[in-house]
Protein backbone atom coordinates (compact mmCIF):
# COMPACT_ATOMS: atom_id res chain seq x y z
CA UNK A 1 0.00 0.00 0.00
CA UNK A 2 3.00 2.23 1.23
CA UNK A 3 4.56 1.49 -2.42
CA UNK A 4 1.13 2.35 -3.99
CA UNK A 5 0.58 5.52 -2.91
CA UNK A 6 3.98 6.81 -2.92
CA UNK A 7 3.92 6.19 -6.94
CA UNK A 8 0.85 8.12 -7.05
CA UNK A 9 2.26 11.00 -5.69
CA UNK A 10 5.38 10.86 -8.09
CA UNK A 11 2.66 10.31 -11.04
CA UNK A 12 0.28 13.62 -9.49
CA UNK A 13 4.13 15.58 -9.51
CA UNK A 14 4.95 14.32 -13.22
CA UNK A 15 1.61 15.76 -14.42
CA UNK A 16 2.60 19.17 -14.06
CA UNK A 17 6.23 19.57 -13.17
CA UNK A 18 6.37 22.76 -14.15
CA UNK A 19 3.87 24.27 -11.03
CA UNK A 20 6.69 25.32 -8.94
CA UNK A 21 4.24 23.70 -5.77
CA UNK A 22 6.37 23.80 -2.37
CA UNK A 23 5.73 20.41 -0.86
CA UNK A 24 3.82 20.63 2.47
CA UNK A 25 4.87 19.58 5.78
CA UNK A 26 2.77 16.34 5.52
CA UNK A 27 4.24 15.29 2.12
CA UNK A 28 7.55 16.41 3.21
CA UNK A 29 6.86 14.11 6.72
CA UNK A 30 5.48 10.93 4.49
CA UNK A 31 8.53 10.71 2.11
CA UNK A 32 10.78 11.32 5.20
CA UNK A 33 9.33 8.20 7.01
CA UNK A 34 10.22 5.63 3.83
CA UNK A 35 14.01 7.08 3.63
CA UNK A 36 15.57 4.47 5.65
CA UNK A 37 15.51 0.70 3.85
CA UNK A 38 16.20 -0.91 7.21
CA UNK A 39 12.79 0.10 8.86
CA UNK A 40 10.31 -2.82 9.56
CA UNK A 41 7.57 -1.09 7.67
CA UNK A 42 9.42 0.03 4.25
CA UNK A 43 10.33 -1.84 1.03
CA UNK A 44 12.52 -1.31 -1.36
CA UNK A 45 10.13 -0.54 -4.17
CA UNK A 46 8.67 2.27 -1.15
CA UNK A 47 12.17 3.24 -0.55
CA UNK A 48 13.21 4.07 -4.19
CA UNK A 49 9.77 6.13 -4.85
CA UNK A 50 10.47 8.11 -1.66
CA UNK A 51 14.05 8.67 -2.96
CA UNK A 52 12.70 10.18 -6.69
CA UNK A 53 9.99 11.83 -5.43
CA UNK A 54 12.35 13.86 -3.04
CA UNK A 55 14.72 14.56 -5.66
CA UNK A 56 12.30 15.51 -7.55
CA UNK A 57 11.25 18.25 -5.16
CA UNK A 58 14.80 19.76 -4.91
CA UNK A 59 15.47 19.61 -8.42
CA UNK A 60 11.80 22.13 -8.96
CA UNK A 61 13.89 24.47 -5.72
CA UNK A 62 16.98 24.07 -5.91
CA UNK A 63 16.99 27.80 -6.84
CA UNK A 64 15.47 28.78 -3.95
CA UNK A 65 17.10 26.67 -0.57
CA UNK A 66 15.49 29.14 1.66
CA UNK A 67 12.34 27.40 1.07
CA UNK A 68 13.53 24.17 1.92
CA UNK A 69 15.59 25.35 4.79
CA UNK A 70 12.04 26.36 5.84
CA UNK A 71 10.12 23.28 5.29
CA UNK A 72 12.63 21.84 7.62
CA UNK A 73 11.99 23.94 10.41
CA UNK A 74 8.46 23.72 9.65
CA UNK A 75 8.86 19.86 10.10
CA UNK A 76 10.59 20.05 13.66
CA UNK A 77 8.19 22.27 14.77
CA UNK A 78 5.19 21.03 13.39
CA UNK A 79 5.88 17.06 13.52
CA UNK A 80 9.05 16.15 15.33
CA UNK A 81 9.25 18.72 18.07
CA UNK A 82 5.64 17.70 19.59
CA UNK A 83 6.69 13.74 20.31
CA UNK A 84 9.39 14.14 21.59
CA UNK A 85 8.88 16.86 24.29
CA UNK A 86 7.33 14.64 26.64
CA UNK A 87 10.59 13.09 26.61
CA UNK A 88 12.67 15.87 29.18
CA UNK A 89 16.44 16.00 29.78
CA UNK A 90 17.24 18.17 32.82
CA UNK A 91 20.82 18.58 31.58
CA UNK A 92 19.60 21.34 28.79
CA UNK A 93 17.38 23.91 28.83
CA UNK A 94 14.62 24.69 26.30
CA UNK A 95 16.96 26.84 24.15
CA UNK A 96 19.52 24.14 23.47
CA UNK A 97 21.68 24.90 26.48
CA UNK A 98 23.67 23.02 29.06
CA UNK A 99 21.72 23.59 32.03
CA UNK A 100 23.99 25.46 35.02
CA UNK A 101 22.28 23.78 37.86
CA UNK A 102 19.75 21.15 36.92
CA UNK A 103 17.07 20.77 39.03
CA UNK A 104 16.01 17.16 40.12
CA UNK A 105 13.31 15.33 37.81
CA UNK A 106 9.94 15.15 39.10
CA UNK A 107 8.63 11.59 40.06
CA UNK A 108 6.08 10.70 36.96
CA UNK A 109 4.97 7.11 38.53
CA UNK A 110 1.55 7.21 36.60
CA UNK A 111 2.92 8.12 33.45
CA UNK A 112 4.06 5.28 31.25
CA UNK A 113 6.68 4.93 28.77
CA UNK A 114 4.45 4.83 26.06
CA UNK A 115 3.12 7.99 26.92
CA UNK A 116 6.09 9.48 27.49
CA UNK A 117 8.04 8.38 24.36
CA UNK A 118 5.43 8.34 21.62
CA UNK A 119 8.38 8.59 19.41
CA UNK A 120 9.12 4.82 20.26
CA UNK A 121 5.96 3.02 20.48
CA UNK A 122 3.08 4.74 18.28
CA UNK A 123 4.89 7.21 16.16
CA UNK A 124 8.11 5.21 15.47
CA UNK A 125 8.17 6.76 11.91
CA UNK A 126 9.01 10.25 13.10
CA UNK A 127 12.63 9.24 13.99
CA UNK A 128 13.10 8.14 10.32
CA UNK A 129 11.42 11.66 9.73
CA UNK A 130 14.28 13.06 11.74
CA UNK A 131 16.87 10.95 10.74
CA UNK A 132 16.46 11.89 7.27
CA UNK A 133 16.30 15.63 8.30
CA UNK A 134 19.61 15.76 10.27
CA UNK A 135 21.27 13.93 7.53
CA UNK A 136 20.27 16.49 5.48
CA UNK A 137 21.57 19.20 7.33
CA UNK A 138 24.58 22.18 6.70
CA UNK A 139 26.12 24.56 9.07
CA UNK A 140 23.39 27.37 8.78
CA UNK A 141 20.13 25.07 9.21
CA UNK A 142 22.25 23.35 12.07
CA UNK A 143 22.74 27.14 14.01
CA UNK A 144 19.33 28.63 12.88
CA UNK A 145 17.20 25.08 14.22
CA UNK A 146 19.27 24.25 17.24
CA UNK A 147 16.57 24.19 19.92
CA UNK A 148 14.66 21.85 17.99
CA UNK A 149 17.65 19.72 16.91
CA UNK A 150 18.69 18.57 20.39
CA UNK A 151 16.01 17.34 22.36
CA UNK A 152 15.19 14.33 19.64
CA UNK A 153 18.80 14.27 19.95
CA UNK A 154 19.74 13.52 23.03
CA UNK A 155 16.17 11.77 23.50
CA UNK A 156 17.77 8.93 21.22
CA UNK A 157 21.51 8.85 22.79
CA UNK A 158 19.36 8.51 26.30
CA UNK A 159 17.31 5.60 25.36
CA UNK A 160 17.95 2.70 26.63
CA UNK A 161 17.06 0.42 24.20
CA UNK A 162 20.35 -0.37 22.36
CA UNK A 163 18.85 0.25 18.38
CA UNK A 164 17.68 3.83 19.07
CA UNK A 165 21.08 4.38 21.28
CA UNK A 166 22.89 2.86 17.83
CA UNK A 167 20.47 5.80 16.00
CA UNK A 168 21.88 8.42 18.34
CA UNK A 169 25.21 8.24 17.71
CA UNK A 170 25.11 7.87 14.05
CA UNK A 171 22.93 11.08 14.13
CA UNK A 172 25.61 12.41 16.43
CA UNK A 173 28.40 11.87 14.23
CA UNK A 174 27.28 13.33 11.59
CA UNK A 175 25.60 16.32 12.99
CA UNK A 176 29.15 17.32 14.70
CA UNK A 177 30.90 16.49 11.15
CA UNK A 178 28.78 20.05 10.16
CA UNK A 179 28.60 21.80 13.50
CA UNK A 180 30.59 24.54 14.04
CA UNK A 181 32.83 24.47 16.73
CA UNK A 182 31.77 27.70 17.99
CA UNK A 183 28.47 26.54 18.73
CA UNK A 184 29.01 23.56 20.50
CA UNK A 185 31.45 25.43 22.67
CA UNK A 186 28.84 28.04 23.21
CA UNK A 187 26.30 26.56 23.83
CA UNK A 188 27.97 23.99 26.63
CA UNK A 189 26.77 20.55 25.06
CA UNK A 190 30.15 18.96 24.31
CA UNK A 191 30.61 17.96 28.21
CA UNK A 192 26.97 16.22 27.94
CA UNK A 193 27.69 14.76 24.58
CA UNK A 194 30.35 13.29 26.03
CA UNK A 195 28.44 11.84 29.77
CA UNK A 196 25.84 10.60 27.46
CA UNK A 197 28.36 8.51 25.39
CA UNK A 198 30.57 7.25 28.17
CA UNK A 199 28.53 4.74 29.31
CA UNK A 200 27.97 3.36 26.10
CA UNK A 201 31.60 1.78 26.00
CA UNK A 202 30.58 -0.57 28.99
CA UNK A 203 27.98 -2.47 26.58
CA UNK A 204 30.44 -5.53 26.48
CA UNK A 205 28.99 -9.22 27.07
CA UNK A 206 27.76 -11.00 29.43
CA UNK A 207 25.30 -8.11 30.47
CA UNK A 208 25.13 -7.35 26.97
CA UNK A 209 24.33 -9.55 24.14
CA UNK A 210 27.40 -9.66 21.87
CA UNK A 211 25.08 -8.24 18.58
CA UNK A 212 23.97 -5.76 20.78
CA UNK A 213 27.43 -4.58 21.94
CA UNK A 214 29.32 -4.80 18.72
CA UNK A 215 25.72 -3.03 16.93
CA UNK A 216 26.89 -0.22 19.45
CA UNK A 217 30.50 -0.15 20.30
CA UNK A 218 30.98 0.26 16.24
CA UNK A 219 28.87 4.01 16.47
CA UNK A 220 29.87 5.29 19.34
CA UNK A 221 33.98 5.41 19.24
CA UNK A 222 33.48 7.53 16.03
CA UNK A 223 30.70 9.40 18.06
CA UNK A 224 33.15 10.33 20.79
CA UNK A 225 36.47 10.73 18.49
CA UNK A 226 34.57 13.36 16.35
CA UNK A 227 32.95 15.08 19.63
CA UNK A 228 36.52 14.98 20.76
CA UNK A 229 38.13 16.60 18.03
CA UNK A 230 34.90 19.12 17.74
CA UNK A 231 35.31 20.42 21.11
CA UNK A 232 39.06 21.02 21.48
CA UNK A 233 39.50 22.06 17.91
CA UNK A 234 41.83 25.26 19.35
CA UNK A 235 45.71 24.42 19.19
CA UNK A 236 45.49 25.54 22.89
CA UNK A 237 42.75 23.28 23.93
CA UNK A 238 45.38 20.02 22.57
CA UNK A 239 46.16 19.46 26.23
CA UNK A 240 42.41 18.82 27.38
CA UNK A 241 41.67 17.04 23.66
CA UNK A 242 44.45 14.15 24.71
CA UNK A 243 42.80 13.76 28.06
CA UNK A 244 39.71 13.23 26.65
CA UNK A 245 41.27 10.71 24.48
CA UNK A 246 43.19 9.04 27.19
CA UNK A 247 40.15 8.41 28.95
CA UNK A 248 38.38 6.80 25.83
CA UNK A 249 40.98 4.34 25.48
CA UNK A 250 42.05 3.35 28.94
CA UNK A 251 38.11 3.01 29.82
CA UNK A 252 37.02 1.79 26.77
CA UNK A 253 39.48 -0.21 24.80
CA UNK A 254 41.81 -1.27 27.80
CA UNK A 255 39.16 -1.74 30.46
CA UNK A 256 36.70 -3.53 27.50
CA UNK A 257 39.80 -5.92 26.56
CA UNK A 258 40.32 -6.67 30.10
CA UNK A 259 36.43 -7.35 30.75
CA UNK A 260 35.34 -9.05 27.18
CA UNK A 261 38.58 -9.85 25.38
CA UNK A 262 37.76 -13.70 25.63
CA UNK A 263 35.10 -12.76 22.70
CA UNK A 264 36.88 -12.93 19.61
CA UNK A 265 34.97 -10.71 17.69
CA UNK A 266 34.21 -7.79 20.94
CA UNK A 267 38.81 -8.12 20.42
CA UNK A 268 38.58 -7.43 17.06
CA UNK A 269 36.39 -4.23 17.28
CA UNK A 270 38.19 -3.16 20.16
CA UNK A 271 41.24 -3.45 18.62
CA UNK A 272 40.32 -2.08 15.34
CA UNK A 273 39.19 1.25 17.85
CA UNK A 274 42.81 1.25 19.40
CA UNK A 275 44.24 1.71 15.79
CA UNK A 276 42.19 4.57 15.67
CA UNK A 277 42.44 6.31 18.64
CA UNK A 278 46.43 6.02 18.44
CA UNK A 279 46.00 8.01 14.76
CA UNK A 280 44.36 10.11 16.32
CA UNK A 281 46.18 10.83 19.39
CA UNK A 282 49.96 10.57 17.52
CA UNK A 283 52.78 10.55 19.42
CA UNK A 284 50.81 11.32 22.84
CA UNK A 285 49.76 7.84 22.28
CA UNK A 286 53.25 7.32 23.77
CA UNK A 287 52.04 6.92 27.27
CA UNK A 288 50.31 3.63 26.63
CA UNK A 289 52.52 1.92 25.01
CA UNK A 290 53.31 -0.32 28.12
CA UNK A 291 49.48 -1.44 27.86
CA UNK A 292 48.77 -1.57 24.27
CA UNK A 293 51.95 -3.49 22.84
CA UNK A 294 51.68 -6.15 25.47
CA UNK A 295 48.19 -6.49 24.86
CA UNK A 296 48.59 -6.55 21.31
CA UNK A 297 51.71 -9.37 21.14
CA UNK A 298 49.90 -11.08 23.30
CA UNK A 299 46.81 -11.73 20.91
CA UNK A 300 49.57 -12.21 18.00
CA UNK A 301 51.45 -15.12 20.62
CA UNK A 302 48.02 -16.83 21.69
CA UNK A 303 48.00 -20.84 21.05
CA UNK A 304 44.74 -20.62 19.23
CA UNK A 305 44.50 -16.98 17.56
CA UNK A 306 45.08 -18.58 14.21
CA UNK A 307 41.48 -19.98 14.56
CA UNK A 308 40.07 -16.62 14.20
CA UNK A 309 42.53 -14.44 11.74
CA UNK A 310 40.83 -11.16 11.48
CA UNK A 311 41.60 -10.40 15.04
CA UNK A 312 45.32 -11.13 13.99
CA UNK A 313 45.14 -8.56 10.75
CA UNK A 314 43.48 -6.03 13.42
CA UNK A 315 46.93 -6.43 15.83
CA UNK A 316 48.74 -5.98 13.37
CA UNK A 317 46.92 -2.87 11.43
CA UNK A 318 47.03 -1.33 15.31
CA UNK A 319 51.25 -2.32 15.75
CA UNK A 320 51.37 -0.61 12.50
CA UNK A 321 50.07 2.51 14.15
CA UNK A 322 52.07 2.60 17.33
CA UNK A 323 54.88 1.64 15.46
CA UNK A 324 54.67 4.91 12.61
CA UNK A 325 53.20 7.28 15.71
CA UNK A 326 55.24 6.29 18.25
CA UNK A 327 58.66 5.45 16.38
CA UNK A 328 60.97 7.31 18.75
CA UNK A 329 60.00 4.99 21.93
CA UNK A 330 59.82 1.67 19.43
CA UNK A 331 63.13 0.36 20.32
CA UNK A 332 62.29 -0.33 24.38
CA UNK A 333 59.48 -2.60 23.14
CA UNK A 334 61.99 -4.22 20.09
CA UNK A 335 61.76 -7.62 22.11
CA UNK A 336 58.00 -7.93 22.66
CA UNK A 337 56.71 -7.26 19.64
CA UNK A 338 59.39 -9.45 17.71
CA UNK A 339 58.26 -12.12 20.14
CA UNK A 340 54.46 -11.81 18.76
CA UNK A 341 55.01 -11.93 15.19
CA UNK A 342 57.44 -14.51 15.25
CA UNK A 343 55.39 -16.71 17.11
CA UNK A 344 52.18 -15.88 14.80
CA UNK A 345 54.30 -17.02 11.77
CA UNK A 346 55.48 -20.04 13.02
CA UNK A 347 52.17 -20.85 14.00
CA UNK A 348 50.60 -19.67 10.29
CA UNK A 349 53.22 -21.72 8.69
CA UNK A 350 52.11 -24.92 10.50
CA UNK A 351 48.51 -24.57 9.29
CA UNK A 352 48.93 -23.28 5.58
CA UNK A 353 50.45 -25.11 2.41
CA UNK A 354 54.42 -24.78 1.99
CA UNK A 355 54.82 -21.92 -0.31
CA UNK A 356 50.95 -20.30 -0.01
CA UNK A 357 50.98 -16.62 1.37
CA UNK A 358 47.45 -15.31 2.69
CA UNK A 359 46.68 -11.76 4.03
CA UNK A 360 47.98 -12.65 7.27
CA UNK A 361 51.87 -13.28 6.31
CA UNK A 362 51.71 -9.74 4.68
CA UNK A 363 50.37 -7.94 7.18
CA UNK A 364 53.44 -9.80 9.50
CA UNK A 365 56.01 -9.15 6.69
CA UNK A 366 54.51 -5.00 6.72
CA UNK A 367 55.14 -5.09 10.65
CA UNK A 368 58.18 -6.33 10.68
CA UNK A 369 59.63 -4.12 8.21
CA UNK A 370 57.75 -1.06 9.87
CA UNK A 371 59.73 -1.88 12.89
CA UNK A 372 62.84 -2.61 11.22
CA UNK A 373 63.12 0.70 10.03
CA UNK A 374 62.15 2.33 13.04
CA UNK A 375 64.65 0.64 15.05
CA UNK A 376 67.22 1.79 12.19
CA UNK A 377 70.23 -0.15 13.70
CA UNK A 378 70.92 -3.10 11.84
CA UNK A 379 73.39 -4.77 13.61
CA UNK A 380 71.00 -4.98 16.98
CA UNK A 381 68.23 -6.06 14.61
CA UNK A 382 70.72 -8.75 12.51
CA UNK A 383 71.95 -10.46 15.59
CA UNK A 384 68.25 -10.33 17.21
CA UNK A 385 67.56 -12.43 13.35
CA UNK A 386 69.71 -14.65 13.82
CA UNK A 387 69.60 -16.51 17.10
CA UNK A 388 65.81 -16.31 16.03
CA UNK A 389 66.27 -18.26 12.38
CA UNK A 390 68.70 -20.27 13.81
CA UNK A 391 66.32 -21.42 16.62
CA UNK A 392 63.56 -22.08 14.09
CA UNK A 393 63.76 -23.19 10.09
CA UNK A 394 60.29 -21.57 9.89
CA UNK A 395 61.68 -18.20 10.08
CA UNK A 396 63.97 -17.91 7.60
CA UNK A 397 61.45 -16.64 5.14
CA UNK A 398 60.53 -14.32 7.66
CA UNK A 399 63.60 -12.24 8.94
CA UNK A 400 65.13 -11.45 5.98
CA UNK A 401 68.40 -9.22 6.07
Amino acid sequence: MAAAGLHLLSHLHSLAPHLKQEPSVALYQCLAAFTDPEDQWNTPEAFREAQILYRSYLDTFEDEPSKTQALVTRTLNEKVRPLFARTKNLAITPQGRKAIQPLPGELQNSESEAEAKPWKFRNLYIVTVFRWIVLHLDACMVQGDWPLLIPPLLALLDDETTAFKVKGCELLTHFLAITPPSVLQRTGLGQVFHEVLMPCLSYLPILTPEGESLFLLRVVYPALIILTRVRFSEHADRRQKMHTLDKILRLGVIKGYAHAGENVKIAELLVQKMEDLVKEMGIMSVKHMKDLVPLLSGILSAPFAIAYSPLLLAANQALQAIILNDWPRIENYFPEILKGLTICWCRLEAETQSGSTTPLHRAIRTTLKLLQAAINDDSYTARAYGLLKDSDPRLQNLLLP
